[in-house]
Parts: C-alpha cells; structure tokens; sequence
C-alpha cells in the first residue's frame, strides 16, 4: 500500500501504467464488484422472501421494475464507494493493486475525497464510445479523460528493478545487458 509521501520525481514522470494493465485491473475491479453486488442482491432477495418483509414494511406494491431501479441505483452507488473509498483510503483498488498501479494526483500526492468523486465522475464520461480510455494509449503521460478532468496518473507502484525481476525469468536476468 502506499504512504501519504509524494512519490519521488522519477516515479512521478517516468513509469505511467499503460493501456493493458490498466483495463485488466479495471476489470479485475468490475469483476469483484459485480460478485459483491450480486450476492447482495441475492441476499437481500432470500431475506425478503424468507421474512416476508415486503407485508412487514407494507411494501407490497413495490413492482418488479421499481425493486430492479432500486438493485440499479445501489449497485452504481457502491461502485462509487468502492472506486473513490480505495482510491482515498488505499491509493488502489483491488484490481490495480493486484496490477502493482497506484493512483496520484499530478504532484504525486495521494487523492483527496473531492478529486477521487471527480474521477469516478470522469468514467462514465471516459465511457462514451469508449474514447476516454483510448486516449490513454496516445497520451504521453498515459491519462485517460478521466484522469485529466481530475488531474491524476496511474504509475507503477513497484520500482522499475522489482518488476523486472518478478517478470524476467531467472536464466534471463543473467543475459539481461542492463544488470551487468
């Protein structure tokens, strides 16, 4: 996890996270997010059948359409606290941990609560045609709209040495002209 210190000027501008790794934690994130939600939904569901909560709370004329609006809306709400909550509070997601990326603010600072809502905000605007995120793979410092909107970067957490070696294999290392 990260520490509440800037990260070091060649952190900063020199290793941003690129296109692949970045989707396979985002979807590594929605994946996890959808299983949460799901065994929520289930929960929930089994609960109010079991308890007979809908006659309980004198919720009978709840329709199927306005019970699946309610499951919509909580879903995005807690897709929000998951992103913004990680983001603030860890530096990363699960995903982008699992990724070894970490989220800063341009000046290497670790997000704000206000600047984390703003990029979660900036998703849904990266979304539209896709575009948002494929301007990551023409961006010099690898910032999707979203991230620019909210003034972040997604770099690497691991210095470039640690990473090197946990992806090289070890007959490799020997070979490799930079370890010499």
């Amino acid at each position: 996890m990260m520490t509440n210190e800037p990260l070091s000027q060649a952190s900063r501008h020199g290793d941003y996270a690129g296109f692949i790794t970045r989707t396979v934690a985002f979807i590594t994130d929605q994946i996890i997010i959808a299983v949460i939600v799901a065994g929520a939904a289930v929960f929930v569901g089994f609960a109010a059948q079991t308890f007979q909560l809908r006659q309980a709370l004198g919720l009978e004329t709840v329709t199927g359409a306005l019970a699946s609006a309610l499951a919509g809306a909580s879903g995005i709400v807690f897709n929000m606290v998951y992103h913004a909550g990680f983001w603030v509070l860890a530096g990363q997601t699960p995903g982008k941990w699992l990724m070894g990326l970490v989220v800063v603010q341009t000046n290497g600072e670790r997000l704000k609560l206000g600047r984390a809502l703003l990029r979660w905000l900036g998703y849904w605007l990266s979304g539209i045609l896709f575009l948002g995120f494929l301007w990551i793979l023409l961006d010099s410092r690898r910032q999707g709209f979203h991230d620019k909107l909210a003034r972040t970067l997604v770099v690497y957490s691991r210095p470039e040495e640690v990473r090197r070696a946990t992806l090289m294999p070890a007959q490799d290392r020997s070979s490799d002209p930079e370890r010499q």
